[in-house]
């Protein structure tokens, strides 16, 4: 039952976004190439941000607190980014530093979809199994 409603809510915000003329473009690879940081306001290249590297090829580095915390490749699929990656399941809570001694790394598979978008942000629901959140990204220069 809790598959269902993970999914008739990613859609119900999506329909929203699309409805509400709220900007959702398209985002391609050209546009997400590139560093980016997340949920952070301002605090890119700061330690303690949050970030997400993008790169040409395919793969990609996401990391906080100036730590590289998960690795894998990226695609875009329609409106959906799509994102096969390796890491601990600690880096969907905080409580990475506890669990690090453990060397606890996984495959995930996570779905990012946008609902709006501007030049250099956009602000997307990201869905890793059973985890729903609302992010948003900023490109960092």
């Amino acid at each position: 039952m809790r598959p269902r409603y993970l999914l008739t809510l990613i859609l119900s915000l999506a329909m929203t976004a699309w409805f509400s003329g709220a900007g959702a473009a398209a985002l391609d690879a050209a546009y997400l190439t590139g560093n980016w940081e997340v949920n952070a306001g301002g605090t890119c290249g700061k330690p303690d941000a949050e970030y997400l590297v993008l790169r040409a090829n395919g793969t990609f580095e996401y990391g906080r607190r100036g730590k590289t915390e998960g690795v894998g490749f990226w695609r875009t699929e329609t409106d959906v980014v799509m994102f096969e990656m390796l890491t601990s399941p600690a880096s969907f809570q905080d409580v990475a530093a506890e669990l690090e001694p453990f060397g606890l790394y996984e495959i995930y598979s996570m779905q990012v979809m946008p609902i709006d978008s501007q030049q250099d942000q956009f602000t997307a629901v990201a869905s890793v199994g059973d985890l729903l959140e609302r992010v948003t990204l900023q490109r960092c220069k």
